[in-house]
């Protein structure tokens, strides 16, 4: 990608130019730094966001697309002769129909993905074959430990406020730490700085990868930021993380029809953090098994699985190796345990645990009591209780519009689809709702 970052580097500059602007003008229009601009067009800096790439497109006068080289980076795309001269980011259509071609954001987007995870990789590669061992000396200067002790602080406080924060605020944030450590070059530290920093970086890619599969619904996206964590997590000898970004490729692959995938990646999860992650951890990926047992039809596979994790979590913690997203504690078992009584069809018996769920789980933690209300409508609905399952998809909804939860928001929709031929009230303000809700999503998906 390091050819594309000149390509993209002489469009820059060849724009500039047409425009008589000098490099200062262009980054006082930008907010940025002359340095900036100059180390853009002379290719040894890439553009760091779609966001950044868009805006400089418009100050520029060209199509972002063109900018950005997507007819490079993806020959089998032609680039319009008006597409210099738009101000728009757009795409003409491909060269020859197919049934499910991408649409124009789309491919920007996963032309920006792909060069940002060669990036990433360069930060990475060129490591021993021991992560641990000391680095060759380099001219930069090594960072100063309470930097990246600080760092790592942010990264903790960013996982766990997973719970309540907005998929669309709070993504950016986590790619912008992938961004700023990779400026840090923490292949040229030593060891043990080198070793916090890459793990911070696989963190927060997880994170990303998350939030861009169940909340934001680009799975093509999180699947590259999965993949680059997972193999900065094997760089680094990293159970914790190993494990929870296969517990993430459990629910996602799921999540997307594919309920065998999902079964297989949860137990690999188990088996990774039985090798040295935290008990919470091990406790956490126990739980996602359950879920990919009862979504197989397994009783005995969810049953001992879920007291596996409760077994684990009634035991001494070690919380300060804890690399887990949001929190999974007791309460968040018994929700797991009624949510997967509901895919085994098993109603009745869901509900208990689910009413105790709901009354335990604390008000922040908004995606655990937003998955656990519209299980309890699941519920309700499996036992013929319409009206209460209405209810409950109604306060799934209103947090789903918190934090953008659209895993939650497909399930509500499956419900609603159930239910609508009861053409009651309820049902019809369960429809309007969701329509609301849909825009409200669709507005906050745009804007990432």
């Amino acid at each position: 990608m390091a050819d594309i970052d000149k390509v993209v580097g002489v469009r820059v500059a060849r724009a500039r130019r047409r425009k008589g602007w000098p490099q200062k003008m262009l980054a006082d229009f930008m907010g940025l730094s002359e340095s900036w601009v100059s180390q853009v067009e002379r290719g040894v800096r890439p553009l760091d966001s779609v966001e950044t790439a868009e805006r400089l497109a418009r100050l520029l006068g060209v199509a972002a697309p063109h900018l950005l080289a997507v007819d490079v980076r993806f020959p089998d795309w032609q680039t319009d002769d008006r597409s210099s001269r738009s101000h728009r980011s757009s795409l003409p259509a491909p060269r020859a129909a197919q049934p499910d071609v991408e649409g124009p954001g789309s491919v920007l987007r996963r032309s920006f993905t792909l060069g940002a995870m060669a990036g990433l990789t360069a930060a990475v590669t060129g490591l021993s074959t021991n992560a641990h061992a000391e680095p060759a000396r380099s001219s930069r200067g090594d960072v100063d430990s309470q930097t990246v002790t600080e760092l790592r602080a942010m990264g903790d406080s960013y996982r766990r406020s997973y719970k309540s924060l907005p998929a669309a605020t709070l993504a950016p944030i986590a790619r912008d730490h992938i961004d700023l450590v990779m400026s840090l070059r923490p292949k040229d530290q030593p060891a043990a700085l080198r070793v916090s920093l890459l793990a911070h970086m696989a963190e927060m890619a997880a994170l990303v990868g998350c939030l861009l599969s169940l909340d934001l619904g680009d799975d093509e996206q999180a699947g590259v930021f999965m993949d680059f964590g997972y193999a900065v997590a094997k760089e680094i000898d990293s159970p914790e993380i190993s494990a929870l970004i296969l517990g993430g490729r459990a629910f996602s692959a799921s999540y997307n029809g594919d309920p065998d995938s999902g079964l297989d990646f949860a137990l690999a999860a188990v088996d990774a953090a039985e090798r040295g992650a935290s008990k919470r951890m091990q406790a956490w990926t126990n739980a996602v098994a359950s879920e990919m047992f009862a979504s197989a039809g397994d009783e005995h596979g969810f049953r001992t699985s879920l007291d596996r994790a409760r077994t684990l979590l009634s035991g001494a913690m070690d919380d300060e190796r804890w690399g887990g997203i949001a929190w999974f504690d007791l309460s968040k078992a018994t929700a797991y345990e009624g949510s997967d009584l509901v895919r085994l069809r098993r109603y009745d018996e869901a509900l208990p645990s689910l009413d105790q769920a709901i009354d335990r789980l604390p008000g922040e933690m908004v995606r655990h009591r937003c998955s656990a209300f519209i299980s309890r409508a699941e519920a309700h609905a499996g036992a013929g209780n319409t009206d209460q399952a209405c209810g409950d998809a109604h306060h799934a909804l209103v947090l789903v519009g918190q934090v953008q939860h659209r895993e939650t928001l497909r399930r509500v929709s499956e419900l609603y689809r159930a239910v609508r031929a009861k053409n009651s009230a309820e049902t019809r303000s369960l429809g309007e709702h969701l329509i609301e809700t849909r825009a409200m999503l669709k507005t906050a998906r745009s804007a990432t």
